[in-house]
């Protein structure tokens, strides 16, 4: 896949709207305006992917409003330089679906995408999102993945960041809502998938929950590429730390790095606690292949491709 604009496409009212939520000088009555726009503004990224945003004050819709900046760079130049057509991809976090779209596009229609996403407003936007887009390829499920299947709270955050739901309490927090949760190897089970080339999983402290439910197909279908945010507050929320996220992937046959946008990736500490990173865990059956896939990037050139002229 070839993301000819990583910013997003200029558009009038999208422009309006993020110069006055932005810059106007007034702040009164941007709440009311903000939950306005969140009812019907769509705006347009890269590939032609069309996003209706829920809350566009939100710090990460945000971002992607006010079109100046790449949205979390050294994921999506990964994600965008190792998805092909006919790959199987994971979007375990899928939010509002920006991964999700970026990863329709890039697989196609001979390839999956499954995106899953317990909180209930997210995933309506998302259902609303893979329509507007005509994401066929798209499997949607409105379900929390953990270490065991069966139903679980989980608490919604609020204000400035919408999207750090999570099974334990931390900042934001307003109210709680049950979830139904299942194991990545029930889902495979259930499904029949009968691979995953890459998987993402952004789910604010879960990652380990997460990755010990998929232990069977950790050993049988191999995902050649998993990245993941690794996040030790929120880690710690839940009882372990980050560095056993990554010693139980290179248990499993991983050679974890740190992704960055700006320099070549690095091998990841295992015994060290991440603060707040983006980490990709590369299969080392896949290590020639991942490699390849993100030469570009690597010697420099990517970001240069990918920008907008």
């Amino acid at each position: 896949m070839e993301l000819k604009h990583y910013r997003r496409k200029r558009e009038i009212l999208a422009d309006a709207a993020a110069w006055y939520l932005n810059a106007f000088p007034i702040e009164r009555g941007k709440g009311g305006v903000n939950r306005l726009l969140g009812t019907f503004l769509r705006i347009t990224l890269f590939e032609g992917i069309r996003i209706r945003l829920l809350n566009p004050l939100e710090f990460h819709q945000k971002i992607l409003l006010l079109g100046k900046e790449v949205y979390e760079p050294e994921v999506t130049v990964a994600l965008g330089s190792l998805l092909k057509p006919g790959m199987v991809f994971f979007d375990i976090g899928a939010n509002l679906g920006y991964y999700t779209l970026l990863a329709s596009k890039a697989v196609g229609g001979g390839g999956e995408v499954h995106a899953f996403e317990p909180a209930p407003a997210q995933f309506r936007h998302l259902t609303l999102n893979a329509r507007i887009n005509r994401a066929i390829n798209v499997k949607l499920n409105n379900l929390a993945l953990a270490e065991s299947s069966g139903v679980r709270e989980m608490f919604l955050s609020d204000g400035w960041n919408h999207g750090t739901h999570s099974f334990a309490k931390v900042g934001g927090v307003s109210k709680s809502y049950t979830v139904q949760c299942t194991t990545v190897d029930e889902y495979i089970a259930r499904t029949g998938v009968a691979r995953i080339d890459v998987m993402k999983i952004d789910a604010e402290g879960s990652e380990l929950l997460i990755l010990k439910g998929a232990r069977k197909t950790l050993l049988d279908l191999r995902p050649r590429v998993i990245v993941f945010e690794a996040c030790e507050e929120h880690a710690r929320a839940q009882r372990y730390s980050t560095s056993e996220v990554k010693e139980y992937l290179i248990a499993n046959g991983y050679r974890v790095i740190k992704l960055d946008s700006a320099s070549s990736p690095t091998e990841a500490d295992a015994a060290s606690p991440e603060t707040y990173a983006n980490l990709a865990a590369i299969h080392t059956s896949a290590e020639s292949w991942y490699y390849e896939a993100l030469s570009a990037r690597l010697a420099g050139r990517a970001m240069r491709k990918y920008a907008t002229k």
